[in-house]
C-alpha cells in the first residue's frame, strides 16, 4: 500500500492563491520566485528532500526558507537589505527623469532640441538636488527600459528645394551621357 506524502508546510486556499499571485509577477527577483516555488512545492506535498533536489539547495536551506514563510509569510521570503550606501536613484528621482523624458526640451525652457545623458544629468540635478554622473544615469535609463542613442542630424531643412531639384537633374543629364560613353569603349 502506498501512502500519501506528508504535508511538509500547511498552507490555507488564500495563502496558496496569494503565492500562485506572487508567481506570475514578471518583476519577481529569480530568488524569490524560486522560494515561492519551495513554499507552493511544500503545500503540495513534496518533503524536504525533493525540494532541495530540484532546487539545487540543500535540505537546511529549504527548511529555512519554509520556515520564514511560516513566521511571515511571503514578504519574509525577500532578500535581506544589501550592505553600503542607498542608491542615489530613488523613486523621487526615477519620476523626475520619467516625467523629463516625457517632454522634449524646449518645452522645458531648456535652449536644445535633444537630451543627452550629460544634459539630462544636470536638468535633473538642478531639479532634485541630486547629481548622479551621465555613466550612471545610462545605468539607470537602462533599468528603467529607456533607449539610449545618437540622434541623425541632417542638413536637409537649410537647403533651398529648388538648388536642390537643380542639382538632381544635373546629375541626372551627367549620368546619362557618361553612360553612354563607357559602351563605345
Amino acid at each position: 500500500m502506498g501512502t500519501a506524502p506528508v504535508p511538509v508546510l500547511e498552507v490555507t486556499a488564500a495563502q496558496r492563491a496569494a503565492v500562485e499571485v506572487a508567481l506570475r509577477r514578471r518583476d519577481l527577483a529569480p530568488r524569490r520566485r524560486e522560494r515561492l516555488e519551495m513554499v507552493k512545492a511544500a503545500a503540495l506535498g513534496q518533503d524536504f528532500d525533493e525540494i532541495a533536489r530540484w532546487s539545487g539547495r540543500s535540505r537546511e536551506t529549504v527548511r529555512r526558507w519554509l520556515a520564514a514563510y511560516q513566521a511571515g509569510g511571503i514578504d519574509a521570503l525577500a532578500d535581506a537589505p544589501r550592505q553600503g550606501r542607498p542608491p542615489k536613484a530613488d523613486a523621487a528621482y526615477r519620476a523626475a527623469l520619467e516625467a523629463a523624458l516625457e517632454r522634449p526640451p524646449r518645452t522645458l525652457g531648456l535652449p536644445f532640441d535633444v537630451w543627452t545623458s550629460g544634459r539630462l544629468s544636470a536638468y535633473l540635478a538642478q531639479q532634485t538636488g541630486t547629481r548622479i554622473a551621465p555613466g550612471w544615469l545610462r545605468v539607470v535609463l537602462h533599468q528603467q527600459r529607456f533607449v539610449c542613442g545618437r540622434p541623425k542630424h541632417t542638413l536637409e531643412h537649410l537647403q533651398d528645394p529648388d538648388e536642390v531639384a537643380a542639382c538632381q537633374e544635373a546629375l541626372r543629364l551627367a549620368g546619362e551621357k557618361g553612360a553612354g560613353a563607357a559602351s563605345t569603349v
